[in-house]
């Protein structure tokens, strides 16, 4: 399986290669799923914006889109992270900005193994499966 961090905005937290290989690693075995590629893409609001209106045809701003290029087998996905959403919702929710970020690849990545979060219970599920990742992340690599 190959992953991929691409980071396109000056202002994105710096995350190690191994551990964060070693989480994503983690989350599709705990799901069961297997996957040929997955690329996580640090953005800034502008630039998901556009990706916002050219692909899925929103005009408003979020914090993370996921793209499912598979045909069927392995999970092959793209996942882009608005840094600048992140920065808000970090602010908001009284947690590091690096948190905030791993958080959202963490959502993308259950969107890419089939979690949706269109009703209350099911975003509720999806936020307490997120946190089964990144507390352990955060508690052995000592960052908060």
């Amino acid at each position: 399986m190959k992953i991929n961090l691409f980071v396109n905005c000056p202002r994105a937290p710096k995350f190690e290669r191994g551990p964060l290989t070693a989480m994503v690693r983690r989350i599709l075995e705990e799901e069961k799923k297997a996957a040929d590629m997955i690329s996580l893409v640090l953005v800034d609001d502008v630039y998901l914006l556009e990706v916002n209106k050219k692909f899925l045809n929103h005009n408003y701003r979020t914090d993370v889109i996921s793209f499912d290029l598979a045909d069927g087998g392995a999970i092959e996905g793209e996942i882009y992270i608005s840094v600048d959403r992140a920065r808000i919702q970090a602010r908001r929710y009284k947690v590091s900005l690096e948190k905030e970020v791993l958080r959202l690849m963490v959502h993308g990545i259950l969107h890419l193994c089939g979690w949706d979060d269109a009703t209350r219970s099911q975003k509720l599920r999806m936020r307490k499966r997120e946190n089964t990742f990144i507390e352990p992340f955060f508690d052995r690599h000592g960052r908060r």
